[in-house]
């Protein structure tokens, strides 16, 4: 049987089955995030090699230089004011009633007018 002493020394098995469902609980959150984590990474390199493909077609095809994809990045990257590998969204203020939304929110939380409808916000 398992149990765990106590602070004065009394064996509480109800203390200690207490303990062993939360580490079998932590345990079970830890597989979880871990398979999530392999997942992403999966989809990640699948997003990644796929993005090579279309850039390798459009340079093949249009013509586009690597320069002209460089100047592109910098351009969108420099769209919030930061050189930083980033597009985060600031503040901004609802076209509707006129008061400051999150860029966490796709509407204003205030009169629920659509923010952003870009297929690139991620949630």
């Amino acid at each position: 049987m398992h149990g765990a002493f106590s602070f004065y020394g009394v064996y509480d098995t109800a203390a200690g089955a207490a303990a062993m469902q939360e580490s079998s609980r932590a345990q079970s959150k830890a597989r979880q995030a871990e398979e999530r984590v392999r997942i992403l990474e999966a989809n990640l390199a699948k997003v990644l090699m796929i993005n090579e493909a279309l850039w390798e077609l459009m340079r093949e095809k249009l013509g586009l230089t690597d320069e002209d994809l460089n100047h592109k990045l910098y351009e969108i990257d420099m769209r919030d004011g930061v050189l930083d590998g980033k597009n985060q969204r600031k503040v901004v203020e609802c076209s509707s009633c006129h008061r400051k939304v999150s860029p966490r929110h796709p509407s204003c939380i205030y009169c629920g007018q659509r923010i952003d409808d870009s297929v690139f916000r991620l949630k």
